[in-house]
């Protein structure tokens, strides 16, 4: 189950990144997904990850910040995480993305 759904989550975030270049590197295995938001020079952007993860969080969704440069988005759902709860996750990520602050990595 935790293959499956992470693999179809981790599929939503590369049909994302292709729309959004502000979601650089995606990895990750199972239920356990990372992805990080960098600039046109691959220069991680911390302040926009803290944005992410705290909009991300108005929703009901609680994701964490990782990393080095602190710019990598971490999912680590619970195991009964559905086909249901990743398209949730993924809307709001659209949605957040879309957003005015967000909008000059386009």
């Amino acid at each position: 189950h935790a293959l499956q759904i992470g693999a179809y989550l981790k599929s939503g975030l590369e049909t994302l990144a292709a729309k959004f270049p502000i979601i650089g590197d995606i990895r990750g295995q199972g239920l356990f997904i990372g992805f990080e938001l960098v600039d046109e020079k691959l220069k991680p952007l911390n302040a926009e990850t803290r944005y992410l993860v705290n909009r991300m969080l108005s929703f009901g969704i609680l994701m964490g910040s990782d990393g080095p440069d602190d710019n990598v988005i971490k999912i680590k759902p619970p195991l009964i995480f559905s086909k249901s709860n990743a398209d949730e996750v993924l809307f709001y990520l659209e949605k957040v993305l879309s957003e005015d602050y967000m909008r000059q990595y386009r």
